[in-house]
């Protein structure tokens, strides 16, 4: 493990119990959308933070993941690659994974925000993408996303967003992403359904409710 990644698994990180969010509905896998249950409020009303390195391995608690899908002018969908399989990076389970998403945990230095999960959101899409922020049509928080079945899932909790962006014309200043592209919604279909990718799950878990809001 290299010193950048021991300094980011030093920092404290927002989490919320499952005993706070998940008060008044069962915590299981699904896709709830806004209308089902307010899972934002539960977390702003309950969170507390942890060492990150901490609450990787400690499933009583959940990491709020505010994440943005980004589309572009065309209603294509930003896809990458995370990191390759040689990486010293130490979230080796994601190595190599397809996907489609943007964001990462909130930190305590986030706290001051007016809302430390879409606020956090919109500044790492700013950095990661080295988008402008008039740049940034507008952000829409969509559904929420619960997964039990592997480790990392366990503990997180997805916030999505769909991030609509005027100009998809910028260079990534982020090493931890490798090969990127914008792609409509018929070839990341392909991309999933070929067995040529590595999809991440939650890539996956999203994309059917992703494909209904686009043919709306």
């Amino acid at each position: 493990m290299n010193q950048i990644v021991k300094d980011k698994m030093a920092r404290e990180i927002m989490v919320v119990s499952n005993a706070s969010i998940f008060w008044n509905i069962a915590k299981e896998s699904k896709f709830y959308y806004n209308s089902d249950v307010n899972f934002e409020k539960n977390i702003l009303e309950n969170y507390e933070y942890m060492v990150r390195w901490e609450a990787e391995v400690n499933f009583s608690y959940k990491q709020p993941i505010p994440y943005g899908i980004v589309l572009n002018e065309n209603n294509e969908i930003f896809v990458y690659k995370r990191w390759w399989s040689g990486s010293n990076a130490w979230e080796h389970r994601l190595h190599s994974k397809i996907a489609i998403w943007v964001g990462w945990h909130i930190e305590k230095e986030d706290e001051n925000l007016t809302n430390p999960i879409s606020d956090s959101l919109i500044r790492e899409i700013e950095e990661e993408l080295n988008i402008k922020e008039q740049d940034i049509k507008n952000v829409e928080a969509i559904w929420y996303i619960n997964n039990e079945t592997d480790e990392v899932s366990k503990v997180h909790i997805w916030i999505s967003y769909i991030v609509r962006i005027h100009n998809s014309n910028f260079e990534l200043l982020d090493w931890e992403l490798d090969n990127w592209e914008f792609v409509n919604i018929s070839e990341l279909e392909k991309m999933i359904n070929s067995g040529d990718y590595d999809v991440e799950a939650w890539t996956k878990i999203v994309f059917e409710p992703l494909k209904d809001y686009l043919a709306k």
